[in-house]
């Protein structure tokens, strides 16, 4: 498939009705169309350090990251404070991608023969797509199900059970002396292993379906499109579902087969704003009208930010038409009125800020501790790309929304 049949998919799919300019430093640019211009360039930026390495990759690589934040989104060194956007891209999807993107320049650059570090025996040889979906188990109080990350009342944790042939290949897990315990005092499970290759599970949180894959599956089951089957799945069974599609660079890939790959389109339909989207059942009996007005209430986002699936659209009618004629054509109007009106709020996680810097727009993901002790901050923006800068630079973004006070 061609650079222009990979377009004209995606503008089927996402309800792209006009004739678009896709720019260099899109989200679909950077994976379908520029990826060798990138590399190169990319390539360049990092010559001196490829010479410096003397052919030695791990070299290579530690001159490039200095660490890696709690999410395992790589640190790049000082002196790659540049404004880069697909070296922005890639680092924002994961120590993995970026990694082995570093391989692939640092191959080219010494002619070595890039090999995987995967062997066949570390893919189970199997077909999991003839998966069971059971449960839910449903949270009665704050904190019940925080063994399986949903702490909150009225969450949902629904499990996977793969065919026997995978199981019967996968090593059990850790033992019983091994799982994380419940203590009394601080009513939360500590200390112990979560990890289990034959566990698989999905959460929802009991505001609009909002579900997560906090544990994702096992290594010796990649490749084999299990995630994007088994949110297929979720999405069947509650009817829809809703995402800020994550930072993990695994379910980002998973929402955007899900979103463009055209043997899905009969079995979905969903709504794309800024960094958030909702996908629902074509055969749902749900009230989409309602769930469509409800989730979009409040939401930040702007015209150009909106996708929509024609078969969506027209099931909304009016209800789509009047709430898109109402927004912005872009995120930056009237952004000294949004300051001048957020003045008043501290920065706390889920607001929509800006870079009084650069007047960029950014999600503010949180404050956290890093590996050194020091505090620093998370933002990430629609195109999915993380910032993390030490806490003293806080006072530089301004909140211009608030979903929820």
């Amino acid at each position: 498939m061609n650079l222009q049949e990979n377009i004209q998919r995606i503008k089927e799919m996402m309800g792209i009705n006009e004739v678009i300019n896709v720019n260099d430093n899109s989200y679909v640019t950077m994976n379908i169309k520029n990826f060798p211009k990138y590399k190169k360039e990319i390539s360049h930026l990092l010559k001196n350090k490829l010479t410096n390495s003397n052919g030695d990759f791990v070299t290579f690589k530690n001159s490039v990251i200095k660490g890696y934040d709690r999410y395992k989104i790589p640190i790049l060194s000082d002196d790659l404070n540049v404004d880069n956007g697909y070296l922005n891209y890639v680092v924002s999807m994961g120590s993995k991608k970026f990694n082995s993107l570093l391989y692939s320049i640092f191959s080219d650059f010494y002619g070595t023969e890039v090999k995987s570090n995967k062997t066949k025996s570390e893919v189970i040889n199997c077909d999991p797509s003839n998966f069971e979906i059971s449960g839910p188990i449903v949270s009665q109080k704050d904190g019940d199900l925080s063994r399986f990350w949903a702490s909150e009342k009225g969450a949902q944790v629904y499990f996977v059970k793969l065919p026997k042939d995978c199981l019967e290949q996968l090593s059990a897990g850790p033992s019983y002396e091994e799982l994380p315990k419940w203590n009394k005092e601080t009513r939360k499970y500590e200390g112990g292993k979560i990890t289990n290759p034959r566990l698989i599970y999905v959460n929802v949180e009991p505001n609009e379906n909002r579900v997560h894959f906090p544990m994702g599956i096992s290594e010796k089951l990649r490749g084999k499109k299990l995630g994007t089957l088994i949110y297929l799945a979720m999405i069947k069974k509650l009817g829809y579902i809703t995402s800020s599609m994550g930072n993990s660079p695994e379910i980002k890939m998973v929402y955007q087969d899900i979103l463009t790959n055209p043997k899905y389109q009969e079995e979905v339909m969903s709504l794309l704003l800024q960094k958030q989207v909702i996908i629902f059942d074509r055969n749902t009996n749900l009230n989409v009208k309602q769930i469509f007005n409800e989730f979009v209430n409040g939401k930040f986002t702007d015209k150009k930010s909106v996708k929509i699936s024609p078969a969506l659209q027209q099931i909304l009618g009016d209800d789509y038409t009047n709430w898109y004629n109402s927004l912005e054509e872009s995120p930056e109007q009237s952004i000294q009125d949004k300051i001048e009106k957020h003045k008043d709020l501290t920065l706390k996680g889920g607001d929509t800020v800006v870079d009084t810097k650069t007047g960029k727009i950014y999600s503010f993901n949180g404050e956290y501790e890093n590996i050194n002790k020091e505090q620093e901050i998370q933002l990430s923006n629609e195109k999915y790309e993380s910032l993390l800068l030490p806490a003293t630079e806080k006072s530089r973004f301004k909140v211009i929304h608030r979903q929820f006070n």
